[in-house]
């Protein structure tokens, strides 16, 4: 009861933040107009010049950069009115400059931490108008290679929270590939918690929420809004780099517990070459100086072979076992390979920022795969282990009395024998219906069933009447039943009495039953204890002599 209370809290709590959040988009969806209509593309007024002559561009397009590398874009179509609005645009990865007449507005500068062409890809240059627009020329200028050709996209103006809400409009998808791998990352925490309680330990899942977390980790410091925004950008970015040449650890020891053991060995070499990776890209910084950007063609070469490797491994263990989970497992990893080998080639071939939103796709349909693997056993072994357990029940319980039967008392001596240091004492009381032959004689075997159900009901009557803590009643033969009581409180008296007065309430006018009692107790009055074997037999023959 006080579980279900507690995940109804829990759920309650869940209901408030939901709304909570949706409060909060629908504030940020339905905002007045000057947070949000007036954001504009500027996308018309630019214009190049070329031998003097006035060149116009509609954005986006493509321009050819000039003798020196450069592409100069003017515009003078902003008023007075947009002082102090911000313009946002991408272009980073080309050195863009922002300048008003002669004034320099932006101009990208690395911090302690270098990028590249694809990282630099994902940020946007935002800047804020200065008092003199609408008397100065807005200039745009990026540097690439000269006469090759320039993509330029169309900048955006409004407000500062317009412009974050058009950022973070812009980045949706990987927001939610961030919130779908946390949301995952929790079911297999929870899962794992779960099964653990059921004894059915599956490590597994601390594998695969373990690499959700690295892998939002990487995803959400490596984002442009992170490195736009951040406090310590920095320091996020070397997190970021080391996130992601360890985020596939996890998951090669996921596989390590999927194989056979005789081939453990091969994902021990891809993960100690990923820990080999990151302490020898580590040294090489500190010592040579040599930027993590040069070096992150190492971790791309390690993770493709490990992906691959491992899709060998798990083809060849298929081939021999055939089971679903490792269909599962080869599906998974296809997908991951397939969808990380088009991100790197939009990478490195083509220098596309938006290359990990792919791989963050491959990456949640890599673990939804493994999912649903994982989830198929784990609902098996349940399935199977209650199956056990109702085994395990049926062997030591009684059908005609649903008590516990002789298999579950010799248990229970065992566990008293095991424990005896433990216990102040302990009560042993064996109950035989002494009449048993006589009323199966006279009335027939099915009169004597009841009476052998009655006694049950009885014993079972007065050990709750007697609210007693540690008590367990058997039936231990055909007419004999057994109580055990450890750190009994009750003298057997009071318990003989109990049982007879609850034998009268369910016999009534019909033929009475004749019990007999037998007693002992685990320690003698002096302290002294006695064998098990000893136990039983001095409460055995107390019995047999009051037949």
């Amino acid at each position: 009861m006080k579980n279900v209370q507690g995940w109804r809290k829990i759920e309650i709590v869940s209901v408030i933040i939901v709304v909570a959040f949706m409060s909060l988009l629908i504030g940020i969806y339905y905002q007045s107009k000057t947070e949000r209509g007036n954001i504009r593309s500027l996308c018309s007024g630019w214009y190049q010049m070329k031998d003097g002559k006035r060149i116009e561009l509609e954005l986006p397009c493509s321009v050819t950069a000039d003798t020196e590398g450069k592409v100069i874009l003017y515009n003078d179509t902003l008023t007075e009115d947009d002082r102090g609005l911000i313009v946002s645009t991408r272009g980073i990865q080309d050195n863009l400059e922002i300048r008003t007449g002669e004034r320099m507005l932006y101009h990208y500068a690395d911090n302690q931490f270098q990028k590249n062409k694809q990282m630099k890809g994902k940020m946007w240059a935002d800047v804020r108008l200065p008092e003199e627009t609408g008397q100065e020329t807005l200039c745009f200028i990026y540097e690439g290679t000269a006469g090759r050709s320039l993509d330029i996209q169309v900048p955006i103006l409004g407000s500062f929270s317009a412009i974050i809400v058009r950022h973070l409009q812009a980045s949706a998808f990987s927001i939610l590939m961030i919130i779908s791998m946390l949301g995952l990352g929790i079911v297999a925490v929870s899962i794992f918690l779960y099964t653990r309680h059921r004894q059915l330990v599956e490590k597994r899942f601390v594998n695969v929420a373990v690499f959700l977390i690295i892998c939002s980790l990487w995803c959400i410091l490596d984002s442009g809004l992170y490195q736009m925004y951040g406090k310590h950008s920095a320091a996020g970015s070397l997190v970021s780099f080391y996130a992601f040449m360890l985020m596939s650890v996890p998951m090669l020891h996921f596989i390590q517990n999927t194989v056979s053991k005789e081939n453990q060995w091969i994902p021990e070499i891809w993960i100690l070459l990923l820990y080999g990776n990151a302490i020898g890209q580590g040294l090489v910084n500190i010592w040579f100086a040599v930027p993590f950007k040069n070096m992150l063609f190492v971790t791309h070469l390690i993770l493709f072979t490990g992906v691959a490797a491992m899709a060998i491994l798990l083809w060849r263990e298929y081939q021999k076992h055939q089971t679903q989970e490792l269909e599962l497992c080869l599906k998974a990893f296809g997908v991951l390979g397939i969808s990380g080998v088009i991100a790197l080639a939009l990478y490195w071939m083509y220098a596309i920022y938006w290359y990990d939103a792919l791989f963050q796709f491959g990456i949640l349909l890599f673990i939804s795969f493994l999912f649903w693997g994982l989830l198929c056993k784990v609902s098996n072994d349940i399935q199977y282990r209650m199956e056990q357990d109702v085994y395990e029940r049926m062997s030591i319980e009684d059908r005609m009395t649903g008590m516990k039967n002789r298999k579950a008392f010799e248990q229970q001596m065992d566990q008293i024998e095991q424990d005896v240091m433990l216990l102040e004492n302990a009560l042993l009381i064996f109950i035989d219906i002494a009449n048993l032959k006589t009323i199966n004689d006279t009335y027939g075997m099915q009169i004597g069933d009841e009476a052998v159900i009655r006694t049950a009901r009885s014993i079972q009557a007065a050990e709750s009447a007697a609210c007693e803590q540690h008590t367990e009643c058997f039936r231990i033969a055909g007419d004999e039943f057994a109580i055990v009581v450890t750190r009994p409180q009750k003298t057997p008296e009071e318990w003989k009495q109990m049982i007879r007065n609850e034998m009268k309430k369910e016999s009534g006018n019909r033929y009475p039953v004749q019990l007999a009692f037998g007693c002992s107790y685990l320690r003698k009055a002096d302290g002294t204890r006695l064998s098990i074997s000893d136990w039983k037999m001095q409460a055995d023959r107390m019995m047999f002599s009051h037949k």
